[in-house]
């Protein structure tokens, strides 16, 4: 799919093209995300299954991972089917990552768009 510039979003388009652009009503959101965990407590690979296990049970997809020496996890959330995240996804992010002793801290962006890269 061809990545829009920002002077190219607003422009007008039949709602077929919309939505088969994922601009305006149809435009999808996910959430960058970085995860800082406790290698005393955790493996990276346990950390990541957990990880991947919440995601799923949300209906979520992530693309990213960590490195073996370093601590951090980090990459990109959105829908797996169409659709996009909302305010009320990064609440139960941070619910969730309150609640994981092995997680040192969160840390996730505003929402962004998930196939042009804009705001």
């Amino acid at each position: 799919m061809k990545s829009l510039l920002p002077h190219e979003m607003d422009k007008p388009r039949s709602r077929r093209l919309r939505k088969k652009l994922r601009v305006g009503e149809f435009q999808e959101f996910g959430i960058d995300i970085q995860i800082l965990f406790d290698k005393e407590i955790i493996t990276l690979d346990s950390a990541l299954n957990l990880w991947i296990e919440f995601i799923e049970s949300k209906g979520w997809v992530f693309g990213g991972g960590g490195s073996e020496n370093s601590e951090l996890l980090s990459g990109f959330i959105c829908q797996s089917n169409r659709g996009a995240l909302g305010e009320h996804d990064l609440l139960a992010i941070r619910e969730w990552s309150d609640k994981q002793n092995w997680i040192k801290s969160t840390v996730t962006q505003q929402l962004q768009d998930a196939w042009h890269n804009y705001g």
